[in-house]
């Protein structure tokens, strides 16, 4: 039988509408809107603790907050003393002193009495342990005390600030939000924003913009090395050099900590691709903006000597204990003492007088050793170089600066110094590790809803018990704390701040884990229809 040339045109098959597959790059998700969310939400969590701590109630805040209100006021140095530098400012500013009845005495509420009477715009002496620090800060948090003549110019410092800390940990979201895979990376934001991250960025006090700016430095840095996009170069650029500047300026200590952000990150990538990102222009300028940073930073530290202070003029600075002993002694107290220390990075508040609950510092450890103990198992390569070198600046580089100081200085490492590392260790952490597990969207879905919540409910606790510690001393009655009238109280009351704080973690929390949702850039297939065709009579 012969097969026919041709089919009548009664039996041949419908016209079928072609089909075009289209393979496309699917580009972050929207980063610029991921950032000014971030900023929003992490501005209104600074600005909730802010809220709901008493006045001075961090760690040297009133130091810090007559030095921010003498800078914004011409007042660079003043004069040294054996209390401080001794500068002018107002009276309700330099009131910040004499509101500290509670200071490490957890079980004090924070109802300190102060003078009737007294004249709250005029200009007195006030002493400030702060007074040689770098200026940058102290500039960009201090313009409020020049509106207000009264406390409201203390709150509106704090709001500077945490809008501020908030600003650059926004830019290190948004950078997180361009790599290519990303998920566990943005999850991690829930364990690397600390309940005592925000609690230092709803004060007076540089620790938390330092921090913040470091990882936004850390990330941009990740960016640019783990997911490579010439379209997106110059402006990560930017990051880096702007939050670097600003950064290195922000303490004595800084510009180590933006050394490790800038310098680890590039261990990823070969001598030439380092190369070739110098023979960009974006990559040169932030090079020599960078450059011109650090050298004022480092140009202000040695003219004030304001890091060895204590040692070159013990008549003119705070003593610690510990002066005359070994390097070896504060390397090794420092070294062996990073869990203990580790309190000051998850929540360790007041006067560092008030830790979180147990439960909410046992959670955090068991995030972030699961973190350490999943790189160590999983990466391999340069991923796994870069992963042991940001664990061990993380926990030899405190114990250095210990080392170095002690004998003319003393003991004064706190855990809190070292959250520029921290950060960029968790987040640089779930990066490496990121396309390396949780393959199973089921396994993800747990994952996500287990960190997330327990994120939520660790943050919420520690601020309650922050509060409570506050309200009606660390002890004190739950029934008064809540419903009866507690030595101390925010405005509005306990109950208010409590349910605008779980409204606004709540928020975070449902944000994030949506965030959280699908992988980040790549390729993704599209069919389009095309039209009409006739099938082919002859395949080819």
């Amino acid at each position: 039988m012969s097969t026919p040339l041709s089919t009548p045109a009664d039996q041949r098959r419908p016209e079928v509408s072609q089909v075009v597959v289209v393979t496309e790059e699917v580009p972050a998700r929207r980063p610029l809107i991921a950032f000014f969310v971030t900023w929003a939400v992490l501005a209104l969590l600074g600005a909730v603790w802010a809220w709901a701590t008493p006045p001075s109630a961090s760690p040297d805040e009133p130091a810090h907050i007559v030095r921010a209100a003498s800078v914004v006021r011409g007042e660079l140095f003043g004069r040294p003393s054996a209390s401080g530098n001794l500068v002018h400012v107002p009276q309700y500013v330099a009131d910040a002193h004499r509101t500290t009845c509670y200071a490490f005495q957890p079980a004090v509420p924070a109802a300190c009495p102060l003078p009737s009477g007294e004249d709250t715009r005029a200009t007195v002496v006030a002493p400030t342990s702060a007074g040689l620090y770098n200026p940058l800060y102290y500039y960009a948090v201090g313009w409020p005390s020049l509106l207000s003549g009264d406390a409201g110019g203390l709150l509106g410092m704090r709001l500077a600030s945490a809008v501020l800390s908030a600003l650059f940990a926004a830019l290190a979201f948004s950078m997180v939000m361009t790599f290519r895979e990303r998920r566990l990376a943005v999850a991690a934001f829930a364990v690397a924003v600390t309940p005592m991250l925000l609690f230092l960025s709803g004060t007076v006090n540089p620790s938390a913009v330092e921090a913040t700016a470091t990882l936004a430095v850390f990330c941009g840095m990740m960016a640019v090395t783990l997911s490579p996009d010439p379209a997106r170069l110059r402006g990560r650029a930017a990051v880096v050099a702007v939050s670097a500047i600003v950064a290195v300026n922000a303490r004595g200590l800084s510009p180590l900590w933006v050394l490790a952000a800038l310098a680890v990150p590039l261990l990823l990538v070969g001598g030439r691709t380092a190369l070739q990102l110098l023979r960009q222009r974006s990559v040169l300028l932030a090079i020599g903006a960078v450059a011109v940073g650090t050298i004022a930073a480092l140009g202000w530290t040695l003219a004030t000597n304001s890091l060895a202070n204590a040692i070159a003029h013990p008549e003119d600075a705070l003593q610690f204990p510990g002066v005359g002993a070994s390097p070896l002694t504060g390397f090794q107290r420092v070294l062996v003492g990073t869990v203990g220390y580790s309190q000051g990075l998850v929540g360790l508040f007041g006067w560092l007088d008030t830790p979180a609950p147990e439960a909410v510092l046992f959670a955090w450890g068991v995030a972030i050793a699961s973190l350490a103990i999943g790189a160590l198992l999983v990466l391999r390569g340069r991923r796994l170089l870069v992963a042991a070198v940001l664990a061990g600046a993380f926990l030899l580089l405190p114990a250095l600066v210990q080392a170095v100081y002690i004998h003319g200085g003393g003991m004064i490492w706190q855990g809190r110094y070292n959250l520029p590392l921290f950060l960029c260790l968790v987040i640089g952490l779930a990066a490496l590790l990121d396309g390396s597990a949780f393959r199973s969207p089921h396994t993800w879905r747990r994952l996500r809803i287990l960190l997330l919540g327990g994120a939520l409910l660790g943050q919420l606790w520690a601020f309650a018990a922050a509060l409570r510690r506050y309200a009606v001393g660390a002890n004190g009655s739950v029934r008064t704390f809540l419903f009866g009238s507690p030595a101390w109280a925010p405005p509005g009351g306990v109950l208010v701040v409590l349910v605008v704080a779980a409204v606004v973690f709540a928020v975070a929390a449902v944000l994030l884990y949506r965030a959280t949702a699908s992988e980040g850039g790549g390729r993704r297939i599209r069919r389009v229809a095309a039209g009409p065709a006739t099938r082919p009579a002859v395949p080819g």
